[in-house]
């Protein structure tokens, strides 16, 4: 599993923004169990929309040391990557509970990228956003919520 330097994680999320980040194993289900809290207590989710989705980011100067792994993270030149919509289920909406899927179908979207190949020298970035909305309501405006997404795909073992 990568440990991430913080100045890798600040180039997707800034300085103070929450962010889920991670190496993957290749074609295996992924699912993260997220609870929201302020002040120790649960965020209502009643009457939000929850969307999550990550995109296929360029990786550069990828640098493995003891204080983490540095690279930095760019727009992806090889083609025009399309976004790879992640699933949520299990929404609890008044204990705000909600659980993040990488799945077959996500999957099936990843592998049909040609440069995550078991010779590729440099691993696979994807980053995204988990974006949680909440409705205007009275004299309340529109408010969303963002958490960031930064994964990495080894391609040790993929075979497309």
């Amino acid at each position: 599993m990568a440990i991430f330097n913080k100045n890798t994680l600040t180039q997707v999320s800034g300085f103070s923004n929450q962010i889920i980040a991670g190496e993957l194993v290749y074609n295996q289900s992924t699912y993260w169990n997220l609870t929201l809290e302020a002040l120790d207590l649960p965020v209502s989710l009643v009457g939000a929309t929850i969307n999550a989705q990550i995109i296929r980011r360029q990786l550069s100067n990828i640098r493995d040391s003891r204080y983490g792994l540095t690279f930095d993270i760019a727009d992806y030149t090889v083609s025009t990557p399309s976004a790879i919509p992640l699933t949520i289920t299990n929404i609890n909406t008044t204990s705000g509970l909600f659980t993040l899927v990488l799945d077959d179908n996500a999957w099936g979207l990843i592998a049909t990228d040609t440069q995550l190949d078991i010779n590729a020298e440099n691993p696979a970035g994807f980053s995204g956003r988990i974006k949680i909305s909440y409705p205007a309501s009275g004299t309340t405006p529109a408010q969303d919520l963002i958490v960031f997404l930064l994964f990495l795909v080894r391609s040790d073992g993929v075979v497309n």
